[in-house]
């Protein structure tokens, strides 16, 4: 139960950054919407098999529970931060500065 209760909340996190940011979307040409989807959702993916895997596996190396996650939660960070660098610049050059806004 939980677990759709933040699929629904992410969804509607997305359908609400959409609908804010429609006018700066409608800019876009066919193959920018693409390219710049394609950025978001490999970022995403990347960042998910960092989190997941890495975090996991480094985390497990404490004996401490209180440890492993404060491990776990320094390597979400971590790689969120690591994650939006790339991806600003990839949508800069694919969307011809017209995302990310600042």
């Amino acid at each position: 139960m939980f677990t759709f209760i933040i699929i629904a909340y992410c969804i509607f996190v997305a359908i609400n950054l959409i609908h804010k940011n429609r006018e700066s979307i409608r800019q876009l040409t066919a193959k920018q919407l693409i390219l710049a989807s394609f950025a978001y959702l490999s970022m995403v993916f990347l960042g998910f098999i960092c989190i997941y895997y890495g975090g996991n596996w480094f985390a497990v190396q404490f004996s401490s529970r209180f440890l492993q996650l404060v491990v776990f939660i320094l390597i979400i960070i971590i790689t969120i931060s690591l994650c939006q660098w790339p991806l600003k610049k990839i949508l800069n050059r694919v969307t011809s500065g017209i995302f990310p806004k600042n």
